[in-house]
């Protein structure tokens, strides 16, 4: 049966019709899919009261009708105990955009799900049998009110990607670094004051997003993260860096900035590999010698700092393309700056001297 024979059924028939020819067709195979979730959407939805709760254990007998279902978009009434033993089959399940306020432990029990979208709910505790999900690979949870995360959290083997960004949370647990397999890990818009030295466990790791917390030091641990290429650590309260970032040898795009960073290490010029830099809004009044290192360097923004003198090296960043210095102490440019030949934008205003400006 093709997917216009489907469409038909699905925009034209009244529920009844279409369970009777689920009865029927008990073998949709890969179609089940799409069949399921267009009758959903289509009638799950309906504001009309009588007719969403009338058709509620129709849905449950859909549902064990569609044995091979693998992808599901749906909302709160139909999450319950009963309904989760009958979606073994899973792979992708979204749930966003709800009032979830609880998930049944029953969810444990989707043993081949690997993508869980929970975003957008009310969120302030997970069930200890989330840990039994050792086959997900993506779970969203951003957007809740989750202040601890669960220590079996740890036994999600092959997570690839976690997104726990707009939550409360405070401290991580030490089971974070069990995540072996960790790419992509998003903490933004949380209260996290420190981070467990496990952290550094995760060696597959090659983008995190700390922004907008409450740090005020970094281990040293976080320079063992050698696959990291994207880190994101602006707005929190930062005074100083380990020596052990020097170490992120694969980072390529660093953001420092709104800190209160009044030095910056000489071992951060052995990031090789970083293109973007980003420390606009901290307190530095000088660069060490070392930042000429970075030649793959392309995006550089120092703006509202205290600069008043920048390092001849700076005619070393033969890559760079833009360069901003603006709202800083600068009296002048040391004459090496004349040999960056790849330069587009500089933006020197607001320094100490007019004559930067010409």
């Amino acid at each position: 049966m093709n997917d216009d024979v489907l469409r038909e059924i699905v925009y034209h028939a009244d529920i009844r019709s279409i369970f009777r020819f689920c009865q029927v067709n008990t073998t949709l195979c890969h179609q089940q899919d799409f069949l399921f979730q267009k009758i959903y959407d289509r009638f799950y939805h309906q504001t009309d009261m009588h007719v969403y709760k009338s058709t509620e254990k129709t849905w449950f007998q859909l549902i064990k009708r569609c044995y091979l279902l693998e992808k599901l978009r749906m909302t709160l009434p139909i999450l319950n105990k009963y309904s989760i033993k009958e979606l073994y089959t899973l792979q992708q399940l979204d749930l966003t955009n709800n009032q979830l306020s609880a998930l049944p432990p029953e969810i444990g029990q989707l043993n081949h799900l690997k993508v869980l979208d929970l975003s957008n709910n009310q969120l302030s505790v997970l069930p200890p049998e989330m840990g039994q999900m050792s086959a997900l690979q993506q779970l969203s949870l951003s957007y809740n009110q989750l202040s601890t995360l669960l220590q079996e959290m740890g036994r999600m083997s092959h997570l690839q990607e976690l997104d726990l960004s707009y939550n409360q949370l405070s401290e991580l647990p030490t089971e974070m670094g069990q995540l072996r397999d960790l790419k992509y890990l998003d903490l933004n818009d949380n209260q996290l004051s420190a981070l467990p030295p496990e952290i550094g466990h995760l060696s597959d790791l090659q983008e995190l997003d700390l922004s907008n917390n409450q740090l005020n030091e970094l281990l040293p641990e976080m320079g063992q993260l050698s696959a990291l290429q994207v880190l994101f650590l602006n707005h929190n309260q930062l005074s100083a860096l380990p020596q052990g970032m020097g170490q992120l040898s694969a980072l390529q795009e660093l953001d420092l900035s709104d800190n209160k960073l009044s030095v910056f290490p000489p071992e951060m010029g052995q990031l090789c590999a970083l293109q973007y830099m980003y420390v606009h809004n901290n307190q530095l009044s000088a660069l060490p010698p070392e930042i000429g290192h970075l030649r793959d360097l392309q995006y550089l923004d120092l703006s509202h700092n205290q600069l008043n003198v920048l390092p001849p090296e700076m005619g070393q960043l033969s890559a760079l393309q833009q360069l901003y210095l603006h709202n800083n102490q600068l009296n002048a440019l040391p004459p090496e700056m004349s040999q960056l030949s790849h330069l587009q934008k500089l933006y020197l205003h607001n320094n100490h001297r007019d004559s930067l400006h010409k």
